[in-house]
């Protein structure tokens, strides 16, 4: 397999700007379906504002954030050896 992606990555390489510039609009044409539908569940998420906030609060702890302990703290909860 790699000996095979070796002769693969020579070929690309040795390729004249014609052959490269086809070789993009081949891969391009391709990779469309897929790209169109990532763009989709990109537009599926922003078209929903509603879950976007749910997950945003599902992210967050529940008290708001955590100051830091000091020293003194740290160690009492053994945290600091």
């Amino acid at each position: 397999m790699a000996t095979s992606l070796e002769k693969l990555a020579d070929k690309i390489i040795r390729l004249n700007p014609e052959e490269a510039q086809q070789l993009g609009l081949i891969m391009r044409a391709k990779m469309m379906p897929e790209m169109a539908r990532q763009q989709g569940l990109l537009q599926q998420q922003q078209a929903n504002p509603q879950a976007q906030q749910a997950m945003a609060i599902m992210g967050k702890r529940p008290g708001g954030q955590m100051p830091m302990p000091n020293a003194q703290q740290a160690a009492q909860q053994g945290l600091l050896r």
